[in-house]
């Protein structure tokens, strides 16, 4: 018997198609010649292929989405990823794994050197920002490229730093902190003073230091010399940065927070993260939403202390307040996605809050008074949360959706005024309307979703937890398509949308929905028998929906529904029997039932 007839025949066939691929490819290990995105695409078409036919679901998942779909409402970043390994032990499936990696990691390493051109070519016409990302995506495919490695220098080691924690040895000349209960990390870019556990500690080192790489990409004209990355493509050896160790301090817990920087500052009480930016420091402990806070606040402190605008440290104080807390929370919205990074996108977290209060509440602030309105009137606001969503609606729109080359630019353009104290807001009102009434209609018709962007959505693959219609007027096809999103939903709002309740069938599979709005739209009783089954279901609005006290038994013994709003419905004070079987409701809203508040 052959060597060749010992193997089981389906491992045999498994074998060929990877000989064969290695035949196309050029063969795994020899100099292949570069592949372009279509060829890239369709080389990873046939290895899934191949993974599907030979059960590797695991390998073919990786193969099939590792080149996203451009979508014209998120950027897409990247940072160094290493190879698949490319190592097996005794068995069929890990041969056909090791087959697979050796195969998968030679394509990555062939578009990357199109992908390296395309920065070369970029760079000579002029575009260094976009020849700057193009460098990241190369590393991307092939963390060792040389000249990749070598243009970027300490800006691409530095994002792969692998931070040592030391602890302090001398009584904190600061706080005070006792040798020993408090430790430091030095990486790179930050110098980290911790109180926290180690590995919090270190996941934050890993996390600022990514986030700061992610940055540099986002904002590459706000810091780089101009025709510095164009003489490094050349082989010159010019830094790219003045040397800075920015400060960051991670507290034990809320109340060492909150003991650290007092309660003088308003709202740092309700916040697990704040710079302060005349001690040009940031600070944070572990919580709720800790990363989104994170990057929150570093995007403060990179403007004030990482650019090269001149940035004065209170800006916003006197105007333009919105620019600099609506690019922090546009920064919010940066998502990682296994192998790349998303920022921005329709449904973005915070833009959703946006939305509804835009085309729900129609709240919109005068152009002239919000914008320039500084610090200190935001903070005596007590409807700062409606400011702070206008904030980020505009800047989710200018930076990623109004589709117009100049809004971007412009939009950083004003930016970098405010920083300087030389706020020139006329330019994005252009961008908007003649006047502050066509300013806001202007928002509020590109922040409701129409059937493309929903549909993109939909199609991206990407999880959404959160997502607000409110005013859309959607196809059916197009409202059947949100089922794929259901899994993950949280918040669903589809006030004074055309949705009926054929449109919404798939909400019984939404089963982590907490909070979902129909108000003013035709859904009726028939929607309420879909809502049973969602065990996490917090908050219903059904205000001024076609629902009678019949239909509200559908809802009979919900066991977690704590707050409903019935209010324009044809429900009765009959209704309060229903009520009393939902053992946590805590508010229903209705004047006809009589039970306004808190059920007696």
């Amino acid at each position: 018997m052959s060597c060749c007839n010992s193997f089981p025949l389906s491992e045999k066939l498994g074998q060929a198609c990877w000989a064969v691929l290695a035949v196309t490819l050029g063969g795994v290990g020899c100099i292949a010649q570069e592949l372009d995105q279509a060829g890239m695409r369709a080389e990873l078409q046939r290895l899934e292929a191949i993974c599907r036919a030979h059960h590797l679901e695991t390998e073919a998942a990786i193969t099939a989405t590792w080149l996203p779909a451009q979508t014209s409402d998120q950027q897409r970043y990247y940072l160094p990823t290493e190879p698949m390994s490319e190592t097996s032990s005794v068995g069929q499936a890990d041969a056909l794994r090791a087959n697979w990696a050796k195969h998968f990691n030679s394509a990555r390493v062939r578009y990357a050197q199109w992908l390296f051109s395309q920065a070369v070519e970029r760079a000579a016409d002029g575009d260094e920002a976009e020849a700057f990302r193009l460098l990241w995506q190369v590393l991307r495919e092939d963390a060792s490229h040389t000249d990749a490695n070598r243009i970027l220098g300490t800006l691409a080691t530095a994002a792969r730093v692998k931070p040592r924690l030391r602890k302090g040895t001398l009584t904190h000349s600061e706080f005070g902190w006792p040798a020993g209960s408090y430790s430091r990390i030095e990486t790179p870019h930050f110098m980290l003073t911790t109180r926290g556990e180690p590995r919090e500690s270190i996941e934050l080192a890993h996390s600022m230091e990514a986030f700061y790489a992610l940055w540099r990409q986002v904002f590459y004209p706000l810091w780089a010399p101009p025709g510095v990355l164009t003489r490094r493509l050349e082989g010159r050896n010019l830094p790219w940065e003045r040397s800075r160790e920015m400060q960051v301090t991670l507290l034990r817990d809320r109340d060492d927070y909150l003991q650290v920087l007092g309660v003088a500052e308003k709202n740092v009480a309700i916040s697990v993260g704040y710079y302060e930016p005349r001690l040009q420091k940031s600070f944070f402990y572990f919580g709720d939403g800790w990363q989104a806070t994170l990057f929150h606040e570093l995007t403060h402190q990179l403007f004030a202390e990482a650019t090269n605008i001149g940035a004065d440290p209170d800006a916003g104080g006197l105007a333009g307040v919105w620019l600099t807390e609506g690019i922090a929370n546009y920064m919010e919205s940066l998502t990682e996605r296994d192998s790349y990074w998303t920022l921005g996108g329709y449904a973005a977290p915070r833009l959703q809050t946006a939305r509804y209060r835009a085309i729900r509440d129609g709240y919109w602030d005068g152009w002239h008074e919000f914008t320039q309105a500084g610090r200190e009137r935001w903070k005596q606001d007590p409807q700062i949360g409606l400011l702070y969503a206008q904030a980020t609606g505009l800047s989710h729109l200018f930076m990623d959706q109004l589709q117009q080359p100049a809004a971007r630019r412009t939009f950083l353009q004003a930016l970098v005024s405010v920083y300087q104290n030389s706020a020139d807001f006329d330019p994005l009102l252009a961008l908007l309307g003649k006047d502050d009434e066509a300013a806001k209609l202007a928002y509020q018709n590109a922040l409701t979703l129409s059937d493309s962007q929903v549909a993109q959505v939909c199609q991206s693959g990407l999880p959404c937890s959160s997502l607000v219609l409110a005013g859309s007027e959607l196809k059916p096809e197009t409202w059947s398509q949100l089922a794929v999103l259901a899994p993950d939903l949280e918040w669903l709002d589809v006030s004074f949308s055309n949705a009926v309740p054929d449109d919404l069938q798939w909400l019984d599979q939404a089963k982590k929905l907490q909070r979902l709005s129909v108000e003013g739209t035709h859904c009726d009783s028939q929607l309420l028998a879909r809502l049973r089954p969602l065990p996490a279901l917090i908050e219903l609005d059904l205000t001024g929906c076609n629902i009678d006290d019949e239909g509200l038994n559908a809802l009979r013994g919900h066991p977690a529904l704590e707050t409903l709003w019935l209010e324009g419905t044809h429900a009765t004070p009959a209704a309060k029997e229903m009520l009393s079987t939902l053992p946590n409701l805590k508010a229903c809203h209705s004047e006809s039932i009589g039970w306004a508040k808190t059920p007696q």
